[in-house]
């Protein structure tokens, strides 16, 4: 007989790496700039085996995405950065009925790298300025197909706690929405989440995440496709 080991844990990992050039001759009529970009993006994640565990759910996923380019038009640095973002989804739930568990999900996140304004030594953002933590507790459901190709989440939490930080006294926090002279701030109110992976064949997938806070007075949302 095969010797199989329990697995109760799942991981997977992508990574992206992408660069794109483009050259303008200089007897281009319509004029432009040299530039070059890059793009990675990273993710990990960890999963709770249901096989093993079906009335515990446990996931949580790192992602890093950082993309820069080459700034002729900055006197000072010969790159700018136009995304920056280390992120932390992590979820813990216990079942309630057949596709519903109690559920307590944490959303971190924040840059690593300074940002500047272009042909200036003035910060603009930093790690943890912003940053922002959301802890929510509420309800998830959960939903997965017979083949595992097509699974579909959405959690409410209408007890929710969200916490925005600017800890750098050279960036404004006013900027963040934060009170001026503060370096933290933070709301009540309820928060929500739905995700989508299909597997729409071998090599083609897709995969969405809505993410949004509300403390009655003001929404903030965060898409990713």
């Amino acid at each position: 007989p095969a010797d199989i080991k329990r697995r109760n844990w799942l991981h997977s990992f992508n990574g992206l790496l992408q660069f794109s050039q483009a050259y303008i001759s200089p007897n281009w009529y319509q004029g432009g700039n040299n530039n070059l970009n890059v793009l990675l993006n990273t993710d990990f994640s960890i999963k709770l085996n249901e096989a093993f565990h079906p009335n515990l759910l446990f996931e949580t996923d790192f992602k890093y995405k950082l993309a820069m380019n080459s700034a002729p038009e900055d006197t000072l640095r010969n790159y700018s950065i136009s995304d920056d973002i280390f992120q932390l989804n992590s979820k813990f739930g216990v079942r309630a009925a057949k596709r519903w568990f109690y559920s307590i999900q944490l959303q971190f996140k924040t840059q690593l790298l300074n940002g500047y304004k272009t042909n200036s030594n003035d910060l603009i953002a930093s790690i943890l300025s912003p940053g922002e933590l959301n802890v929510g507790l509420g309800m998830t459901y959960n939903y997965a197909n017979e083949k595992k190709t097509f699974t579909f989440d959405a959690s409410v939490s209408p007890l929710s706690y969200n916490l925005r930080t600017c800890i750098n006294g050279l960036i404004d926090e006013t900027s963040f929405g934060i009170e001026s002279g503060k370096k933290i701030s933070s709301e009540m109110g309820s928060s929500g989440e739905a995700k989508l992976k299909w597997q729409i064949s071998h090599n083609i997938s897709l995969s969405t995440r809505l993410f949004a806070f509300t403390d009655y007075s003001y929404i903030q949302s965060d898409l990713e496709n």
